[in-house]
């Protein structure tokens, strides 16, 4: 490959990586602290977003939880609990500041028992309305991570995002579902100098290259030099002198 080939291959990555920023955490809650009676209203333990758990009128408590789906270096503690027939329908709401940030995804851990919920509705607010993203269905048995791509919805990129999780599908007063390591990442949004930037050195690359090609031809273009005989070669064979012959003239006696 010449240096302009992979001079141009390597600015071109430099570029893609500025406009496709590694995925990083928006806000995340790892109910680790959560004890009774749990509150109404929490700020997220890991970036900036903010919980409501106003819509429900009890039944909330905290329950041994896990580390799936956690944030690096976050271990297993608490997770929330939502029990009670009277709490179908309701809903928590996420509210989270997703300035500099795009192409997001929510996810969270959870599970729940027989009688429990077995549904939970995701939404996302628009200004408007509730959008449907999709449904959880907790496992019985053990814990599992649901997650859902928002990259679609774009409205709420490098702005702020409104989400909630509705509750249903409870069938006893003991049934319960619990969630733990609720998040939602995205990718950063790089500042606009810093795709142009990147975008100049690729030009710039571009035409140091093509100099590049152009010396090198010019260079492949100059004839080298004749090499000298070897010094057992034979000498030329010169043309012999032609000598004019005098006419000689005899007196006579």
């Amino acid at each position: 490959m010449s240096v302009s080939k992979k001079w141009f291959a390597f600015m071109a990555a430099v570029l893609f990586c500025a406009q496709n920023a590694l995925a990083d955490v928006v806000a995340a809650w790892n109910f680790n602290a959560l004890v009774d009676p749990v509150p109404s209203m929490f700020t997220a333990d890991n970036g900036h977003g903010g919980l409501s758990l106003a819509d429900f009128t009890g039944g909330l408590s905290p329950l041994v939880g896990t580390d799936f789906n956690a944030v690096s270096g976050v271990l297993a503690g608490q997770a929330l609990t939502v029990t009670g027939l009277s709490q179908n329908t309701k809903s928590l709401v996420i509210d989270v500041d997703t300035q500099g940030v795009n192409r997001l995804q929510f996810s969270l851990a959870a599970r729940r028992s027989a009688s429990g919920f077995s549904n939970m509705l995701v939404q996302v607010w628009n200004g408007q309305l509730w959008n449907d993203v999709g449904v959880i269905s907790a496992s019985t048995t053990q814990w599992q991570i649901h997650s859902m791509d928002l990259s679609s919805y774009t409205f709420a990129d490098n702005g702020s995002l409104r989400l909630r999780v509705q509750f249903s599908g409870a069938t006893s007063s003991s049934g319960n579902a619990r969630i733990d390591n609720l998040r939602v990442d995205g990718s950063l949004v790089p500042a606009p100098g810093a795709i142009a930037a990147a975008g100049a050195a690729v030009i710039a690359g571009a035409r140091r290259g093509a100099r590049t090609n152009e010396t090198s031809a010019d260079k492949q273009a100059v004839a080298p030099p004749a090499s000298p005989l070897p010094a057992s070669a034979p000498a030329a064979e010169t043309v012999p002198v032609k000598i004019r012959a005098k006419k000689i003239t005899r007196k006579t006696k």
